[in-house]
């Protein structure tokens, strides 16, 4: 490293150290406000309050900055002699510009923490601050994080009790903006549920390929929406749930009802009527005893024949269920894909997306006339049936665009040729595409032609001057 590169190493590590040791200092005025009591004279309810209105901050902000003052800088006691910090070790190391407040934040946390745990001694508590704060001057953020969780561990082997209600306090806000976007918010209080949600994401936002340059929070969105189409699908927990509703709806069939009306004992469940009924045949039974005749020569019979073994019933077949998404479109849009479809929301959605939906979606387009006439209602679109989606697992083996590796059950079936544009649902004109790369066929400019029955991805001309087809799917691997 030459001596220039090290002079602006060593300035940049001085504003960090500087902006730190300026943080402390902020909060030491923050302090001194308080011991003040301003807010008191300037009518405000508290120093936070003070500082939202004369520094323009949040009030989160403006209440953690008097946190952490009251547990880094110096304070009075009751008769007004001064007291060092409540975490004076930490403070030091803020003081000095050694730690960042990220630093300070996790510190603060753990602490709080160790104060709840009644079997810790509190001769303890002190080293433990010492420890961290040390621990923060070596470490980044991240690291002093887990440092943290395994201090926690070893003071309490045990850790705190699960709330056995801790599904009680999840929460998840969703806002609907005016062009239909949504915005989610969730909070998850279960370590465990939270872990399976976080693992299934992560699994789902690996990168497709090395042409797949998303960034990781778009990659998560998109592995959150795949979450959600694999649930709307055909076999998917809605539209079992839906499935179940309109079962449930339709009430008990008619040949049941049929046969527990000409059942002669079909109100024998009323528990009066049926105690009544024991009583009156233990009484026949001890007159019969009593009389050795009957007994020999009656026959008893059953109140009821016994009925015959039913064979068990076929599972019923289940269609894909009810429609989830329905757009109104413009035939001839559709067709030349220009204008925009229309959702149930009233959002609208550009020809390139609903042509893309309708290839393996479960969805029930209206199609209008020149009139704006529907001139076909509840038609769903294109359904692959189950046979030829076996069939493209053993012919692609998972999305078929060359180098992606994402599994069948990730994919949608594309036609080829659009389905709106007169193209079959056949073998021959179907290959699995992942989301990305289903997104980079409609609305970038790759071309695919199925070649020998196997589909073939032709790149544009900045990625590939000649033009060249590539193979996709397993024909791919196989070359």
């Amino acid at each position: 490293m030459g001596l220039v590169e090290r002079e602006a190493l060593d300035a940049a590590r001085a504003e960090q150290t500087a902006a730190n040791r300026a943080y402390y200092r902020r909060l030491e005025r923050i302090a001194h406000l308080d011991r003040l009591g301003l807010a008191f004279v300037t009518g405000d309810r508290s120093t936070a309050r003070l500082l939202q209105e004369s520094w323009r901050v949040d009030p989160a902000t403006a209440g953690r900055w008097c946190d952490e003052a009251g547990d880094l800088a110096p304070r009075l006691s009751l008769q007004g002699q001064p007291l060092p910090p409540r975490l004076p070790c930490t403070a030091t190391v803020l003081a000095s510009g050694e730690i960042s407040p990220e630093h300070v934040a996790i510190i603060r946390r753990t602490m709080k923490k160790i104060d709840r745990m009644e079997h810790v001694d509190p001769g303890e508590v002190p080293a433990a601050e010492a420890y961290l704060a040390v621990k923060a001057t070596l470490f980044p953020p991240a690291t002093l994080r887990r440092l943290a969780e395994a201090l926690l561990r070893r003071l309490d082997p045990d850790g705190a009790a699960p709330d056995e209600d801790v599904d009680l306090f999840d929460d998840l806000k969703m806002t609907s903006g005016q062009d239909g976007a949504l915005e989610m918010r969730i909070r998850i209080h279960d370590a465990v549920d939270a872990e399976m949600i976080r693992e299934g994401i992560e699994v789902l936002a690996i990168p497709a390929g090395a042409d797949d340059h998303r960034s990781l929070g778009n990659r998560q969105a998109c592995a959150l929406k795949e979450v959600f189409a694999d649930a709307l699908g055909p076999n998917g927990l809605v539209t079992d749930t839906r499935q179940h509703e309109a079962d449930t709806e339709l009430g008990p069939d008619h040949e049941h009802d049929t046969e527990a009306s000409t059942d002669p004992d079909a109100h024998d469940s009323d528990a009066d009527e049926a105690d009544a009924a024991d009583e009156a045949d233990a009484t026949d039974e001890a007159d019969i005893a009593d009389d050795p005749l009957l007994v020999d020569a009656l026959i008893p019979e059953p109140r009821r024949p016994e009925p015959e073994p039913a064979a068990p019933a076929p599972e019923p077949i289940r269609g894909p269920g009810r429609a989830l998404v329905t757009i109104t479109m413009d035939h001839r849009w559709l067709q030349s894909a220009v204008g925009h479809g229309t959702l149930d929301s009233g959002a609208l959605s550009e020809p390139a997306t609903v042509r893309r939906w309708a290839c393996d979606a479960d969805i029930v387009p209206m199609v209008l006339g020149s009139r704006s006439e529907p001139l076909d209602i509840g038609r769903r679109s294109r359904l692959i049936p189950d046979a030829m989606r076996r069939a493209l697992n053993h012919r692609d083996g998972g999305c078929a665009f060359p180098g992606c590796t994402r599994r069948p059950r990730r994919c949608h079936a594309h036609h080829v040729e659009h389905w709106g544009d007169g193209g079959p649902t056949c073998l021959d004109n179907l290959t699995w595409l992942c989301r990305h790369h289903h997104q980079v066929i409609h609305h970038g400019h790759w071309r695919i032609d199925m070649i020998d029955g196997l589909p073939w991805f032709t790149p544009p001309s900045w990625i590939d001057p000649d033009r060249q087809p590539r193979p996709g799917g397993r024909s791919a691997a196989l070359t």
